[in-house]
Order: structure tokens, then C-alpha cells, then sequence
């Protein structure tokens, strides 16, 4: 095989071809014509720069130091040892006279090659022990940041100011999909980064929520794993403002490339501000009402909403885009029982997430996405759910089943919407405790009425009668703990309990549907799990 030799210039790239079949003179050429692209190649990569992050702390400079010096000694042992090996190869060949020694355990060569390596060792471990020391040392801080690491975002919590908030990828998914030029901090950035002042001494408790992640940012000397069921600490002061990126350093799942960190250190004056906002908006040492969003926007509207925050909120990372989940890891949403089921326990998923497992608590978002993102998934893909949702009904779930009675209506709700619930409700079942929804629950593995079965039936006695061709339907309920079948006969059997308890009462047998039994998560002794639910056919 014979190709030609010669220098291409191709941007900042030079190759330079040397190929068989050449004289020794054509080779030399060859050789001179490289060196000279190799000098032109230097030019043109000289600003180029591979280093580690300039360093922001003094952790991180003492880092940066210990990187050079060991650097430095290896390469000094590197040209030492591989000097005297070549030369020895060289000045000692066999074409110049010399012949091998032949001598067998010299002490002295034992003992040089035995201490020198020791003592070069202690050298490096002084710095490198008041390093790891001075990395430990989180005593004495001046202020003090809960971190939790979750698939695959950041939790941040400022403990001492009674506040706190996630910090997700903030890249376009354009971007991420080839739809768009990459930004300069693509996989970079994030929408609420963790802020701190400069000059002050912060500590950071970090534990995870779900598996191993590791919150590291280079140019502040910080590297910590984040262990479920542990509380980790680390700290760092920033010598300079400025933005400093990191990521998560601990393999966490498919979605491990999408979790960086962001620190922003302002000055004190700037983050004294930044403070006092963040505690107005988070309503830090205010007594206010609540405000909810009463407002019934058209169904069409929710889901454009929805399929944006399913995209943007961390809902892909598990689920996917296409709602296929991951088998044997994370549940799909194409055909759940749970998305096809009742809004209100969907709704009660995502606010209070599911302890365990990956599913973290989604309340941060506003009452009106988490409505959107459900209207979303009950009408994507395959999914055709009867049931919508409303931000008032994701209201009502999050503060316990109603509304707070000082609850504030949003500017642009129209006032008369708060008080629509009590206005349209008839006396006769206003007076009823416990109108529908009734909630009848059993003890666990029992099948027999409870004691306090009698304010669910007169609700749903008050409901029949008010409404001379109304139905109910009766649901029983189970969770996936334990025997399937066992558990999916027993919560049959609790509603044909209730069913006959309003035979009794005089209610016809086709006035009440029974459904099918619904489960739902949670262990043997989750109460919700061990319900029959009336409601209204």
C-alpha cells in the first residue's frame, strides 16, 4: 500500500501523511514538513485551554495546587526513570563492547528504591491531608443550605429563612432535540439557581430523595454524594460573584446528563435583596389568605398547558414523551388505571408524591398547571379519561378536601365563583355531615361496617331522596400489597356491604351502580386503600 505524503491545512486541523514505499531522504523531507504543521498547529490551538475551572474558594485553590504539584512530581519521575532507562539502553549497547552485569539482591539498590518512593509519597500527603482536613472542617458556618438531590433535579432548602424551591434544566427541549442551536450553557443551566452571598462560609446538608446523585461544582471545591436515608455535610466560600456550574457526579439514572447545578454568589447588598424577595414571594412571615384560582378555562386551553409542563417539568425524564415509561423501573401513563381513574387521586399523586419511590411531590407548581398536565395525560395517547380537572379542583385536594375559608380568589376569577360551591348546594344536603363524595373506611382485612358507617348512608340517603331519579356508585378500593386477588375480593365485598346497608334503608337495588374495584398505591394499612367510596352516578 503506497499513499502520498504531504500537509493539509483544514481549519485548525493539520494531518500529515508519511506513508511506505518512501527513500530515507523522502521520509526525512516528510518528517521536517510535520514538524513545521505541528509548529502551525500550535499557533492555531493556542487558545485552547485544558485545565481545571479557575477556582472560587480556598478549598478549591488548595485543590488546584496539589493538582500541579503531584503533576509536576510525576513528571519529574516520569523523566528521571524513563531518562536513565534510555540512556542506559543507549550508552550500554551490545554494539559498543558492553555485556550485561550478572549480580543477584543488591541491598543498596533495595533500600534507594524502597525509601526514595516512601519519601516522595510523604511529600505529597502533607498537602494532600491539610487538604481533605480544611474540605472536612464545616464548623462555625454562617449560614446553612439543605440540599436534596431527586430524579433528576435539585431541592433547596434555606433552613434558617423558611423558605425553599426545585432547581430543573432550564435548556429548551428544542435544543435538547436538535430543533434548535445549542445555547453556550446548553445542559448547563437551570430556572432557580442556588444563591448565596460571597465571602461567607456556607454549609450544605445534603441527602437524596430516590437513589445516589453527588452535587459537585468544581470552582468551589465542593463534591459530596447525596445518600437517601443520610444527611451529608459540605461547605465552601465564595471568594468572587459570579455564576459557577457543576452537575451531578454520581450515575442516577437516564436522564444523569440532565441535572446540573448553578450557583450564583452575589454580593451582600445584592443578595440582601434578593432575600427579601424571595421571602415575599414565598410569603416568609406572612399571615395571608390563600389564593386560589377559580377561574373554569376550556378544556382545550388546560391541554396545551399541560403537554408544555409535561415537557418542561421533569415528567419526560421518567414517563417519556411518548407516556411509555420504563419497564420495571418507571410506570407508564398510556393506559394507567391510575390517569384513567379518578382525577382526584391523580391529583393527590402529584402533590404528595409516592415516598419510596422516584415520584417526587410536585406542589411547587401552580394549581393551574398541575390541572393542565393532568387534562393532558387523561387525553394523550391512548388515554381517554371522563373526567377533567379544574385549578379549584387541584385546590381543594391540596388543602384537604375544601377550600380554606379565607380563601382569596385570583384577579381574574370573578367574585360570585368562590361562593358558587355554597350557593348552589340545597339546604337539605348542606346540613348533611359528610355530603357526597361519602368515604366509608374499613379495618384492615375486614369486610364488616364500621362504627361511623351511619353519616356516610345519611348523606347518601339526603342525596337519593332530594333527587327523585338519581343514582350513586359505589367503589371499592384497594392497594397492589399483597395478594392481587385476595385484595380485589375483599374490596368487592365491602361494597356489597355498603350496597346492602342502603337496601336496608329502603334505597331500590337500581338506584346503585356498583364499579369495579379501583387500585390504587400505598401499603396494607394506607386508610385510603381501605375505603368504599359513594358518589354521585
Amino acid at each position: 500500500m503506497s499513499l502520498p505524503h504531504g500537509l493539509t491545512f483544514n481549519d485548525k486541523k493539520v494531518v500529515v501523511t508519511v506513508m511506505h514505499g518512501k527513500s530515507l531522504k523522502q521520509l526525512f523531507s516528510s518528517a521536517a514538513v510535520a514538524l513545521f504543521g505541528l509548529v502551525a498547529a500550535g499557533a492555531a490551538f493556542a487558545d485552547w485551554a485544558i485545565d481545571l475551572q479557575k477556582p472560587n474558594s480556598a478549598v478549591a485553590e488548595q485543590m488546584y495546587h496539589l493538582h500541579v504539584v503531584i503533576t509536576l512530581i510525576c513528571v519529574i519521575i516520569f523523566v528521571l526513570v524513563f531518562g536513565v532507562m534510555f540512556y542506559s539502553l543507549y550508552a550500554h549497547r551490545k554494539s559498543k563492547g558492553h555485556k550485561a552485569a550478572n549480580f543477584h539482591e543488591n541491598a543498596t539498590v533495595e533500600v534507594v528504591w524502597t525509601v526514595i518512593p516512601f519519601l516522595i509519597l510523604l511529600v505529597m500527603a502533607w498537602p494532600a491531608t491539610k487538604a481533605v482536613l480544611d474540605m472536612r472542617d464545616s464548623s462555625a458556618p454562617e449560614m446553612t443550605i439543605k440540599v436534596t438531590g431527586y430524579q433528576w433535579k435539585w431541592g433547596y432548602d434555606y433552613i434558617h429563612d423558611g423558605f425553599g424551591y426545585v432547581s430543573t434544566l432550564a435548556t429548551p427541549l428544542a435544543q435538547i432535540q436538535n430543533q434548535e442551536v445549542k445555547g453556550a450553557n446548553y445542559l448547563l443551566e437551570v430556572d432557580n439557581p442556588l444563591v448565596v452571598p460571597v465571602g461567607k462560609k456556607i454549609r450544605l446538608l445534603i441527602t437524596a430523595n430516590d437513589v445516589l446523585h453527588a452535587w459537585w461544582v468544581p470552582a468551589l471545591g465542593v463534591k459530596q454524594d447525596a445518600i437517601p436515608g443520610f444527611i451529608r455535610d459540605a461547605w465552601f466560600r465564595a471568594d468572587r460573584p459570579g455564576i459557577y456550574r457543576g452537575n451531578c457526579a454520581e450515575l442516577c439514572g437516564k436522564e444523569h446528563g440532565y441535572m446540573p447545578i448553578v450557583v450564583e454568589v452575589k454580593t451582600q447588598a445584592d443578595y440582601d435583596k434578593w432575600l427579601a424577595a424571595q421571602k415575599d414571594k414565598y410569603g416568609v412571615g406572612k399571615v395571608a389568605a390563600p389564593v386560589i384560582d377559580t377561574k373554569t378555562y376550556p378544556k382545550d386551553e388546560l391541554i396545551a398547558l399541560g403537554k408544555t409542563v409535561y415537557e418542561t417539568a421533569g415528567c419526560t425524564g421518567c414517563h417519556g414523551p411518548a407516556g411509555k415509561g420504563v419497564p420495571g423501573q418507571f410506570p407508564a401513563l398510556d393506559g394507567s388505571k391510575v390517569v384513567n381513574g379518578a382525577a382526584s387521586d391523580q391529583i393527590a399523586l402529584l402533590l404528595n408524591g409516592k415516598p419510596g419511590t422516584a415520584m417526587a411531590s410536585f406542589k411547587h407548581l401552580s394549581d393551574k398547571d398541575i390541572a393542565a398536565v393532568i387534562d393532558y395525560t387523561r387525553n394523550a395517547w391512548s388515554n381517554k379519561a371522563a373526567e377533567s380537572a379544574q385549578p379549584v379542583d387541584v385546590a381543594k385536594v391540596r388543602y384537604g378536601g375544601k377550600l380554606p375559608a379565607d380563601a382569596a380568589p385570583s384577579a381574574d376569577a370573578k367574585p360570585a365563583e368562590m361562593a358558587k360551591p355554597a350557593e348552589t348546594a340545597k339546604p337539605a344536603e348542606a346540613a348533611v355531615p359528610g355530603a357526597l363524595p361519602a368515604k366509608i373506611y374499613f379495618a384492615a382485612g375486614k369486610k364488616d361496617l364500621p362504627s361511623d358507617v351511619k353519616v356516610s348512608l345519611d348523606a347518601t340517603l339526603a342525596f337519593l331522596k332530594g333527587r327523585a331519579n338519581a343514582k350513586v356508585d359505589i367503589t371499592g378500593f384497594t392497594d397492589q400489597t399483597g395478594n392481587r386477588e385476595a385484595n380485589l375480593e375483599l374490596a368487592k365485598e365491602r361494597a356489597k356491604a355498603v350496597r346492602a346497608a342502603l337496601e336496608a334503608a329502603g334505597i331500590a337495588k337500581d338506584r346503585i351502580n356498583m364499579k369495579p374495584p379501583t387500585e390504587i398505591t400505598g401499603g396494607v394499612d394506607n386508610k385510603e386503600a381501605r375505603r368504599v367510596e359513594i358518589n354521585p352516578a
